[in-house]
């Protein structure tokens, strides 16, 4: 049996926190524990929960709510949503995100090396675009570093993000004085207990980018010390990095917090529009999101990534007593899932693949880099969250424009993504029997991006391989012999909400030629503008059969999609 990833509870851990059963540790840092739970719906979710000597901090409870109130503002399509947050039994505050399955960028780069340009460029662009994010809604992350980046075939998310100004509204550091975030991942604005702004993000974004793109901390290795000392009087070794990233990575390095491009200024020189202003007549925006759209083309079928750290692998299994636990779980509808062990699988539920306005072609971004990685420096499991930028765009159009911008970016990160976690192979059976079907290359539309509509905005679609032999899924049983789960991505990079089909019309072919209709075909009423939708289509079939094809009209008065598996 492969190992559950979340270390079991300790004696003295709660069982229960609010209506979620905890299930195991995920990680553990200084601001509290982040424990594997499963929601009443039987999704598994990430709970953390604050230590007690925080709690007992006068105000402390007041501002921990009132900030996690401010992330629930956070668009979820690069970052972990958060779903809930209340008070524990004894008064110790927590928050709920949805568990996002992938591997830690860190373990990416440990195992593999530095990246190659494209899927650097598309981690830049989605971590820019998650941060985009988290400082519209007023916030700071305070703790960027590659173990909070998750490469996910949905593309890079960033997580842990949103209650650390409830430690101090300020400064970087807690009311012990402990410097918050991980030692190497500082703005030097942090180390010296200066104001901390959506700046020191910037740095960390620099930071990140640089020992992606040439698999080596740009502050090399220490302690906490000597890191500091680092930061605070050289200059990084940023190396050798592609371009715009050298220069973008330069400027978002400098000393001083003020000489540093925003986060919204990153994404929109990522995605081809430079820094400047936009034009109130002009409509780069659309030119960009075409381009990006027929331009960037996912692996026709993405095979299994390594196993990932123990901090983000599959949760254990449900309660005893009732039916084998399936390794698949719905990804998303708002909510973190459980997926399968294999966390940056594309044949995973709960696991996706990048979009594009049109179905895919051919052209495979490149892979992974063959030099040997050099893990950073810091590279801890603590976390700590953080708060606080406005919005500079501002007004309704600028809105617009940087939703549109922002979603292209999406589907730019999860199509880079996608080469990434595409560069290493894997297994192809799991726990409990389930087998994940896996194509031959080229026969596949496993992992393409399929356009539920003729305009180059309307969403996509993107399906991961199915994985059959499942026994029992969120509560539906099999009844002919096995459930057939084929996880799926809906994302709208478009600058107008999109409404889906009410009543989704799925069905799968299997190799006898037989058609059956999705016993679990569940949609959101609508995509909001750069908004994403995760979930799984469930098919019951009888023993050994295969399925090979499946067709379905997700998008309301869309058209028919036909997706070979």
């Amino acid at each position: 049996m492969e190992p559950t990833g979340a270390a079991p509870l300790r004696p003295t851990d709660l069982r229960e926190v609010g209506p979620y059963r905890l299930l195991g540790r995920l990680g553990e840092g200084g601001m509290g524990t982040v424990f594997l739970a499963r929601a009443p719906a039987g999704r598994f979710v990430a709970v953390k929960v604050v230590k007690a000597e925080f709690a007992n901090q006068e105000g402390f409870a007041a501002r921990f709510h009132a900030e996690v109130e401010n992330a629930r503002r956070v668009a979820s399509f690069c970052t972990a949503q958060v779903l809930d947050n209340g008070d524990t039994g004894d008064g110790r505050p927590f928050m709920v995100t949805e568990f996002i399955q992938g591997t830690p960028l860190s373990a990416q780069i440990a195992r593999h090396g530095a990246l190659e340009p494209g899927p650097l460029h598309g981690v830049a662009l989605g971590v820019a675009a998650a941060l985009a994010a988290i400082h519209v809604a007023g916030l700071v992350h305070r703790d960027l570093k590659p173990a909070n980046v998750i490469l996910s075939l949905s593309g890079p998310r960033v997580i842990d993000f949103g209650i650390s100004r409830a430690l101090d509204r300020e400064t970087g550091f807690t009311l012990s004085g402990e410097l918050l975030g991980s030692p190497g991942w500082w703005a030097p604005e942090q180390v010296r207990g200066l104001s901390v702004t959506p700046a020191a993000d910037v740095f960390a974004w620099g930071c990140l980018v640089a020992y992606a793109g040439n698999g080596r901390h740009p502050f090399g290795r220490g302690d906490a010390v000597t890191l500091a000392t680092r930061v605070l009087n050289e200059r990084p070794d940023l190396g050798v990095l592609p371009a715009p990233l050298d220069s973008l990575v330069r400027r978002a390095t400098s000393m001083d917090p003020a000489r540093r491009p925003t986060a919204q200024e990153l994404l929109l020189a990522l995605v081809g529009s430079g820094a400047a202003a936009v034009s109130a007549d002009a409509d780069p925006p659309t030119l960009v999101a075409t381009e990006m759209l027929t331009g960037w083309q996912p692996p026709r079928n993405v095979a299994e990534a390594p196993d990932v750290t123990a901090e983000f692998t599959t949760p254990p299994p449900g309660p005893p007593g009732g039916a084998e636990p399936p390794r698949t779980t719905a990804a998303g509808r708002g909510t973190r899932p459980g997926l399968p062990d294999e966390l940056d699988t594309a044949g995973g539920p709960g696991t996706t693949n990048g979009p594009s306005g049109r179905p895919g072609g051919p052209g495979t971004p490149n892979g992974l880099s063959g030099r040997p990685g050099v893990p950073g420096s810091g590279d801890v499991p603590d976390r700590h969250d953080g708060p606080g930028e406005r919005d500079v765009l501002g007004a309704p159009r600028a809105a617009r424009v940087r939703w549109l911008i922002a979603g292209a970016a999406a589907v730019l990160a999860i199509a880079a993504t996608a080469a990434v976690l595409a560069s290493t192979s894997g297994r192809s059976t799991g726990e409990g029997g389930a087998v994940r079907v896996a194509p031959p290359s080229g026969s596949s539309d496993v992992g393409r991006r399929l356009a539920l509509g003729p305009a180059f905005d309307d969403p996509v679609a993107v399906l991961a391989a199915p994985e059959c032999g499942v026994k029992e899924y969120e509560g539906r049983t099999q009844t002919l012999g096995q459930l057939c789960v084929v996880p799926f991505t809906l994302v709208n990079p478009g600058g107008e909400q999109r409404g889906l089909a009410p009543r989704p019309d799925v069905a799968l072919l299997d190799d006898r030629g037989a058609a059956h209709v999705a016993v679990v075909a569940a949609l959101p009423p609508v995509l909001a503008p750069g908004g994403r939708a995760d979930g799984a289509f469930v098919f019951d079939l009888p023993a050994r059969r295969k399925p090979v094809k499946m067709t379905a009209v997700l998008m309301d008065a869309g058209g028919r999609i036909e997706v070979a598996l």
